[in-house]
């Protein structure tokens, strides 16, 4: 369920009947109880709250049991559901197109994250294999040393070397940061005779320099992209007309003179990238 900051308020919605008929019995108390309960619901799982608990929001709201029990009950503004929890169906309809959106966004973002993994797995798994190769294999590179060996296979996993590159040497110095330089010799020897301790945890290493340079990749594409390429697509039911850039996020200004101002970046490039995949 996604956290609600804001919910739809009609500018009109004091002029509606069931409002006017609490207005007349309760005064301008009827509005302020009303209103807070849908903000209270939205803050709630499946928007709803259980009937059991009416005391509690009475406290909260500074007025008595009876009142809220009134606003909920008499006016046809709550249903009720089995399981004793009162809910508003106007409240519920209003944020149906923001709760698809946001699920929309999450499934767009569940599928760039598991395409940087599968990315991440393949490279590490041609690591793998070339830390597991016996002996002579390895032998065969005459004048090279293992460790020579492992750096530039390394290397060659990764997309941009001349920006990414993830050497032995660079592993030590982490590895071996405060520590005398017999320890960093001990350690190269280790990775030499091909020691399973000494070649995981440069395989652990080389990971995390991975999934950091995938991370700074995406981040610098969705920083390049360009914005504008949005304007005449449609975001759900509603026409992109122009853009504001506005730093991490996106203005969109749509067609039937609506605008959102609360898009990210990554969020709209994820959802440009998918509709790309589509056709």
């Amino acid at each position: 369920m996604a956290q609600i900051k804001h919910f739809p308020h009609s500018l009109n919605a004091r002029n509606d009947r069931k409002i006017k008929k609490g207005r007349l019995q309760l005064g301008i108390e009827f509005v302020g109880i009303y209103w807070m309960t849908l903000e209270v619901l939205a803050g709630e799982k499946d928007f709803k709250y259980p009937l059991d608990d009416i005391d509690i929001l009475a406290d909260d709201f500074g007025t008595s049991i009876q009142k809220v029990k009134l606003v909920i009950y008499e006016y046809d503004l709550f249903n009720i559901d089995p399981e004793g929890r009162f809910f508003s169906p106007a409240q519920i309809k209003a944020l149906k197109p923001y709760l698809d959106k946001v699920e929309h966004y999450r499934l767009m973002g569940k599928k760039s994250g598991l395409a940087r993994k599968k990315k991440m797995q393949e490279q590490i798994l041609e690591l793998e294999k070339f830390s597991q190769n016996d002996s002579s294999e390895l032998g065969s590179n005459t004048g090279s040393t293992y460790a020579e060996q492992l750096t530039n296979t390394t290397n060659k996993l990764i997309n941009k070397p001349n920006k990414h590159t993830h050497t032995i040497d660079q592993w030590l110095e982490e590895y071996c940061l405060g520590q005398s330089p017999a320890y960093k010799a001990h350690m190269m020897r280790q990775i030499n005779e091909q020691d399973p301790i000494a070649i995981k945890t440069y395989n652990d290493w080389y990971q995390k320099q991975i999934e950091k340079d995938l991370k700074e990749e995406e981040l610098g594409k969705i920083d390049a992209f360009d914005y504008n390429l949005l304007v005449g697509l449609s975001l759900g039911e509603k026409t992109i007309e122009r853009i504001v850039d506005a730093g991490s996020t996106i203005h969109l200004f749509f067609e039937d003179g609506t605008d959102d101002y609360s898009q990210s970046k990554k969020s709209l490039y994820d959802w440009y990238q998918l509709k790309l995949e589509e056709t």
